[in-house]
């Protein structure tokens, strides 16, 4: 039987054809798997349905008609099969525990929770089914539920990586940093998902103030990949702070490269870009303050929310020309006119627009 996962399948469908479909139910069990384990999910479908037409109760069939409708994306439909191996006489832990993976996705947490409950009642050594279940204790805020069900993985499977870096995630939200790193460390001893693990420990590392060492983990979670955004991101920023802007700046832009529709990722491009042109409040290269205007405004197009961008553009743009620092600062203004939170900042725009116009 096959089992859903919280990632996203990977969608290889063949097209139906027109089987020679075996007599007996065993056959038809053997084959349906079969179509599945070479993501024949169509043909699959066939198999399975002529599998329930010959015995509707078996939840084997079922259980597999609903994870091939699940792999070509017919979720409701899949649901619906999952739905029915859980209210039929031998439901099985593995069909609720796809389920509420569906049911999850689809923001319908109190009926996944209901589902992940059921495949624990079913088997409550399911790892993976407490792990799901603490998951969405943490999302609505049940932090000792979340950390209770990730215990439950634990003693279950303590070899269960997925529950030690929910419980380390949980544990840095907590601000609990030395149980947190101690987690982490023990999945980069093992290497499982190092990438995510060396980010977590580097945001880690950067709360309690290590930076050095926070660098080297953001480091070695691009190594492991070196398309990690967020990695990227934070290891730019603290570069920034330790004033190696030549190597935040290569980073954020290797960001922007692989994230073009990111707001955030341009906007502190742009920082990097502001922070290079501009020295003392005096404009000291003309290239790096075109590329901030650049990255700000793309920003902006992304995410006409971001207000800090129009305020850093405007700085930028009035040591350009004083006309395009009207523009911008007016465009600050707008913006932010009904805002109250940007309020102190905007008594300062004012300011250096009444300067720029000579008021």
């Amino acid at each position: 039987m096959s089992e859903s996962t919280p990632e996203d399948h990977t969608l290889e469908t063949s097209a139906a054809t027109d089987l020679v479909l075996p007599d007996t139910l065993d056959e038809l069990l053997a084959l349906g798997q079969h179509c599945i384990d070479d993501r024949n999910y169509s043909e699959a479908q066939q198999v399975l349905k002529r599998a329930i037409e010959l015995e509707p109760a078996n939840v084997v069939a079922r259980h597999n008609l609903g994870y091939a409708m699940e792999c070509q994306g017919v979720i409701e439909d899949a649901i619906a099969a999952y739905e029915a191996v859980r209210q039929s006489p031998t439901p099985l832990a593995q069909s609720s525990f796809n389920l509420a993976v569906l049911l999850a996705r689809s923001g319908r947490n109190d009926e996944a929770r209901q589902a992940f409950q059921q495949a624990l009642e079913r088997d409550p050594t399911y790892a993976r089914a407490w792990v799901n279940l603490g998951v969405l204790h943490a999302r609505t805020g049940e932090m000792e539920e979340a950390r209770r069900c990730y215990g439950q993985a634990l003693e279950a499977d303590p070899s269960c990586h997925s529950a030690h870096l929910k419980l380390a995630n949980l544990l840095a939200r907590e601000s609990r940093w030395e149980e947190a790193l101690g987690e982490y460390s023990r999945l980069v001893e093992v290497g499982w998902n190092l990438a995510e693990v060396q980010y977590r420990r580097g945001l880690a590392l950067a709360a309690q103030g290590d930076d050095e060492e926070a660098i080297k983990a953001y480091e070695r979670a691009l190594e492991a990949d070196p398309d990690h955004i967020f990695a990227q991101v934070q290891l730019a920023l603290l570069y920034a702070q330790r004033e190696r802007y030549d190597q935040a700046t290569e980073t954020l832009q290797r960001a922007a490269d692989l994230a073009p529709d990111n707001a955030r990722v341009h906007y502190n491009l742009g920082n990097m870009h502001a922070r290079q042109a501009v020295e003392g409040g005096e404009l000291r290269n003309y290239g790096y303050a075109d590329a901030a205007l650049r990255a700000y405004r793309r920003a902006i197009d992304l995410d006409p929310q971001l207000l800090k961008a129009y305020y850093n553009l405007a700085c930028v743009a009035e040591k350009i020309n004083v006309e395009e620092g009207i523009t911008a600062w007016e465009e600050y203004l707008h913006v932010t006119r009904n805002v109250p939170s940007e309020q102190e900042w905007v008594m300062k725009a004012r300011r250096y627009l009444r300067a720029l116009k000579g008021d």
